[in-house]
């Protein structure tokens, strides 16, 4: 998971400078184009969420309770 965030770090430093030239533009209607800067707002979240997934915390992925059945499943 490491390497992932590192190559999409690296994908955002790219984004970042491509952001640089190119004008946002807000879009009225519906448009089917992704624009380099929704790219880099998702490269952003996504990151956002491999951190959280690779801190050291343990956290529970499953935790499904019933009266008969317990299931849990839990990172560490």
């Amino acid at each position: 998971m490491y390497i992932l965030e590192e190559l999409l770090d690296c994908c955002l430093d790219l984004l970042s400078i491509a952001c640089l030239f190119i004008p946002q533009r807000s879009t009225g209607g519906s448009s089917s184009e992704i624009s380099v800067h929704l790219m880099k707002e998702l490269v952003l979240d996504v990151m956002a969420l491999l951190r959280a997934l690779n801190d050291d915390e343990p956290y529970d992925l499953i935790d499904i309770r019933t009266d008969e059945v317990q299931l849990s499943i839990r990172v560490k």
